[in-house]
């Protein structure tokens, strides 16, 4: 039976990428480098070298959020960023509608979110 699982999961999880894994390599399809990324996110150094050196890592949502409109997602590439770190944005959470609705109109500046969030009375990212 356990290898019936094993097998059953290496079929199932074959070719899929962690969180970091997807992260990294949409940060190098967009030929961004890693400063630039982080800066945008508002994440240190530090904590950006931990998602860098740990592929199984699991950040914050807000941090898979912030990174997500960090890179300017469109609204199917965030929505699977999302889900690799194991979230999803859902329509009975006003922050995750505010961060939907963001990506959807390409309001990418984290300044901007984050007075949308504020105004609304959310936690800011």
């Amino acid at each position: 039976m356990k290898e019936n699982l094993k097998d059953y999961i290496k079929q199932k999880n074959e070719g899929n990428k962690t969180f970091c894994e997807m992260l990294f390599a949409i940060i190098d399809e967009k030929k961004l480098s890693d400063v630039e990324v982080y800066k945008r996110a508002n994440l240190d150094r530090k904590y950006f070298s931990k998602l860098r050196s740990n592929v199984n890592y699991k950040p914050k949502k807000k941090v898979v959020c912030a990174l997500a409109l960090a890179l300017e997602l469109d609204n199917y590439t965030c929505k699977k960023l999302v889900k690799k770190a194991g979230y999803i944005l859902t329509s009975a959470s006003k922050f995750d509608l505010v961060i939907r609705y963001c990506i959807e109109n390409k309001i990418y500046d984290l300044i901007k979110v984050n007075e949308l969030l504020y105004d609304l009375g959310l936690d800011t990212i």
